[in-house]
């Protein structure tokens, strides 16, 4: 079985964290306006639990890094609060 993987440093991990949090962030506003149809809101629910999956799963990955930085308090209580 063949098993696909993607590799990154750890200091692109704060990028991918920063900009999933940030789409995560609009997106839970978006969804609670009350400007937006039922599509649209099922159509952001649904691409807002996709970046919460993906952002828990590297959460989960990159604290298993053993040589890895230190992430701001900002950024790791934002990671706390979202996963």
């Amino acid at each position: 079985m063949k098993i696909n993987t993607t590799e990154i440093d750890w200091s692109e991990c704060i990028v991918i964290f920063n900009s999933l949090i940030r789409s995560i962030e609009y997106l839970r506003v978006y969804v609670e306006s009350d400007d937006i149809d039922e599509d649209d809101a099922y159509d952001a629910e649904e691409e807002l639990n996709d970046y919460i999956v993906v952002l828990t799963r590297l959460r989960k990955q990159y604290s298993e890094i053993e040589d890895k930085g230190e992430l701001s308090e900002s950024l790791k209580s934002k990671l706390m609060a979202i996963c």
